[in-house]
């Protein structure tokens, strides 16, 4: 039996907590073509291998098509309000999914898609994102005007959790 663990080989024992609705938001999903009022997507948390994304919207409320990188699935937590996924199969054919409260929608890694609130309630959803090398298809093809510059994606804490250090924390989201 042990009688004396010794944790100073783990990484410091410090948690953080964020406030979702302070952390910065990422700007494309406002820029909707068709002027449908738009959801806020707060990025949360960042660390090497992990985002973590805080998404609200009222009802009728989009984040206009857009990709990711082919390394990059999505695991979405419904946790108010319904909303629906559109996505391009292999075949280029448009489909959808539809998630309601309590359901996990899992999108794969480079679907263009396309995110649209439905129903008469508001919707939030908690994104749980691979963080990819190349974020979205866009900055492999030189597409990048208007979108976020992917060396300083926003958040509200960058963790680097390989040597165990904040790279960046914005003070007024993180909550003692």
């Amino acid at each position: 039996m042990v009688a004396h663990k010794n944790y100073a080989a783990l990484p410091r024992q410090k948690p953080f907590k964020v406030k979702a609705t302070a952390s910065p938001t990422v700007a494309e999903a406002g820029e909707t073509a068709d002027g449908d009022p738009h959801m806020t997507i707060y990025s949360t948390v960042l660390t090497n291998d992990f985002i973590s994304t805080w998404t609200t919207g009222e009802p009728g409320a989009t984040i206009p098509w857009h990709s990711h990188s082919p390394e990059m699935y999505q695991v979405l937590f419904n946790v108010e309000g319904r909303c629906r996924w559109h996505y391009k199969d292999n075949d280029g054919t448009e489909r959808s999914i539809d998630g309601n409260p309590g359901e996990v929608i899992y999108l794969p890694a480079g679907a263009e898609n396309r995110v649209e609130v439905i129903g008469d309630e508001q919707h939030t959803h908690i994104g749980a994102l691979k963080r990819p090398r190349v974020p979205r298809l866009e900055h492999l093809m030189g597409e990048t005007e208007g979108l976020y510059d992917h060396t300083e994606f926003p958040a509200a804490l960058v963790y680097d959790d390989m040597n165990d250090r904040v790279v960046r924390q914005v003070d007024s989201a993180l909550v003692d």
